[in-house]
């Protein structure tokens, strides 16, 4: 996974190994993978390009032939480290093909994701 910061907010060593940390407890692999964090107007500007909508929201994932990128708007998120590694995970899960949508396949998608959440604050200090 590689993180790109366009957004006001600083990550921090101490995030970003929290985040690397638990999808490798968890064996998510992530590679190849880019995660964006970018301010609103730069999000509504993406969601009014590919849904027509100029709205904020809080994550895209983009999938097609070999890109694989999540955007993330840490602000949407009131910059909560961890609001925002959950959707961090949440897009990268759906870059790697999982559903929510699907009912027969949200179970699988969310306990992935839940673990993910439960490794994360072991490593960031705090059990979420």
């Amino acid at each position: 996974m590689e993180l790109v910061n366009l957004s006001e907010w600083e990550p921090g060593d101490r995030f970003l190994a929290a985040v690397l940390s638990a999808l490798e407890e968890v064996e998510v692999d992530a590679s190849g993978i880019t995660v964006a964090l970018v301010g609103g107007d730069y999000m509504a500007d993406l969601k009014e390009r590919f849904f027509g909508e100029r709205a904020t929201t809080d994550v895209l994932t983009f999938a097609y032939d070999d890109v694989r990128e999540v955007v993330v708007c840490p602000s949407h998120l009131n910059y909560d480290p961890y609001e925002i590694a959950r959707r961090i995970f949440h897009g990268i899960l759906h870059a790697l093909g999982y559903d929510h949508k699907v009912k027969s396949k949200a179970p699988k998608m969310e306990r992935i994701e839940a673990t993910l959440m439960e490794a994360f604050g072991r490593r960031f200090g705090r059990d979420v």
